[in-house]
Formats: C-alpha cells, sequence, structure tokens
C-alpha cells in the first residue's frame, strides 16, 4: 500500500475554523465545502486536532446537524489539558460531498480538521 505522502495530491488542502464542540445531539457546522463549478466538491478528512481544558472527551465528526447527525470516522477520544492531534496514517480516508459536522459527550472543546477538497 503506497504511503500518502508518494501519493500526488488530488485537491487543495483547506482547514476549519477552530469551533467549540457541543454536547451530543447539538451538532454544529465544522467544515463548509466550497462551492464548485458543474461537478459536486467532495472532502476527505486528512487532520483531526482537539484540545479540551473541560474533562476527558469523545469528539464524533460525521455529517447532519442535530437529529440528522450521522458519523463519518469512529470517535475520537482526547484527555484533558492535552493537544490531540491524528494525521491521515490514523484516519480511515473517507469522501463525503457535505458540510461535515462535529459533537462531542461533552460541551466545550476545541476541534479543529484538515481536509482535501476536491472537485472543480
Amino acid at each position: 500500500m503506497p504511503h500518502y505522502i508518494d501519493d500526488k495530491p488530488r485537491g487543495i488542502r483547506k482547514h476549519s475554523q477552530v469551533i467549540v464542540a457541543p454536547v451530543t445531539g447539538a451538532a454544529i457546522a465544522l467544515y463548509q465545502l466550497t462551492l464548485g463549478g458543474q461537478n459536486p466538491r467532495t472532502a476527505i478528512v486528512r487532520k483531526v486536532m482537539i484540545y479540551s481544558a473541560v474533562g476527558n472527551v469523545t469528539v464524533t465528526i460525521g455529517l447532519g446537524l442535530a437529529g440528522a447527525f450521522a458519523a463519518i470516522l469512529p470517535p475520537f477520544y482526547a484527555l484533558n489539558l492535552f493537544d490531540s492531534e491524528w494525521t491521515e496514517d490514523e484516519i480511515p480516508e473517507i469522501e463525503v460531498a457535505a458540510d461535515i459536522t462535529v459533537e462531542s459527550d461533552i460541551a466545550g472543546p476545541l476541534v479543529m480538521i484538515e481536509i482535501e477538497e476536491i472537485g472543480t
């Protein structure tokens, strides 16, 4: 299996704003896809960064808001007062064509993602 550094990038790397994640059931937008031309754009999460000063936390990244939330990646567990970072070697490569949202089991952790946006 080729290493991600050996592969040519398929899209443009972008990042989200730092978001304060809400509790489960109150998902909010983490990254909004850029409007494309005739072909819809897609995104692949390449890096996840979490910091929590409110306790140990489980953060879930997915699609949809509130009652329509569906996880697209396994949950990420971050320890209190530690910077936690997962890179593309550790994250499943899931390509989505919708805005990416986030929720956590406690309110207050800071979450930021880097994505690779593909399309014209």
